[in-house]
């Protein structure tokens, strides 16, 4: 399977650089903006694949004692990549437009954006069947293909009609990518910040702890990454004073906490006196 997969990773990079070279032949030969916009941000996807899979081998690596919570958020340099390939792009895209002067769309630049499109197709067809460890990644490619049937329509408006047509493309491509820069920022923010799970999780959380006869004092739960997060219970046994009977409770609250939620957990016993806590674990 692994193999399979690697052998698609190449599939994916070869013809995301096939991609690239056809449009920014297309854009450059045959004067289209749009289509040359639409060049750069392939290789730019190129770049964030890369990453992306780098990053994402350093983040299944097991827990060490730097990282004794995992090596989860390292995936988020693929994103960080992402978002630095792309603003370059972006940067390079509004100098050519700002520069630009009245140009001439020829009319074979529309079948290299139609090449492209079908290229990138087959790119995003792959990077399905590798899995969700493209999910950025993947979200740029689809862009490619939004970017595609732009360059398409502009470019055939800029060749039968005027070169704004084709111009106005280029600038909705440009806004676009500063869109997606915007969304994958705000998605590290979100994973960085210590956020905690959603409402439904914390419900469900609640609820497995009073099945099995307890209430929660205290709860801090906190997100490592996606699905994968940390917390600290404080929480008082309803109807035992028996200690194994309450380690073997919390042991499986431990253990479905973990396999069901994604939560590395640390649970503090408070007694139903006023003595000192009893239990940790």
């Amino acid at each position: 399977m692994k193999d399979k997969a690697a052998v698609n990773l190449v599939a994916i990079i070869i013809l995301a650089l096939i991609g690239g070279l056809v449009k920014i032949y297309g854009g450059i030969y045959y004067s289209s903006k749009s289509l040359f916009v639409d060049a750069l941000t392939s290789f730019a996807n190129i770049v964030a694949l890369i990453f992306t899979v780098y990053f994402y081998k350093l983040s299944i690596s097991p827990p060490d004692i730097d990282h004794p919570y995992g090596h989860h958020r390292l995936g988020i340099g693929g994103i960080i990549a992402s978002i630095a390939a792309y603003s370059f792009v972006a940067g390079v895209s509004s100098i050519e437009l700002i520069y630009s002067t009245k140009y001439t769309v020829q009319l074979q630049a529309v079948y290299y954006a139609i090449a492209g499109f079908i290229i990138y197709s087959i790119t995003i067809l792959l990077a399905i069947r590798i899995g969700s460890i493209f999910r950025t990644y993947g979200a740029f490619t689809v862009s490619e293909l939004i970017e595609s049937i732009i360059v398409i329509l502009a470019s055939l408006g800029g060749a039968l009609y005027y070169y704004l047509i084709d111009y106005v493309g280029a600038i909705i491509l440009t806004l676009y990518i500063f869109y997606e820069i915007m969304v994958s920022t705000r998605e590290i923010l979100s994973i960085t910040s210590d956020k905690a799970p959603p409402y439904e999780i914390l419900t469900s959380i609640r609820e497995l702890f009073e099945k099995n006869q307890f209430t929660i004092q205290d709860m801090k739960i906190r997100t490592i990454h996606p699905g994968k997060y940390h917390g600290v219970f404080e929480v008082r046994s309803l109807d035992s004073k028996n200690y194994e009977e309450i380690w073997k409770r919390i042991e499986n609250i431990k253990r479905t906490l973990l396999e069901k939620y994604g939560v590395e957990s640390v649970i503090e016993v408070i007694p139903n006196t006023n003595r000192n806590k009893f239990y940790k674990n």
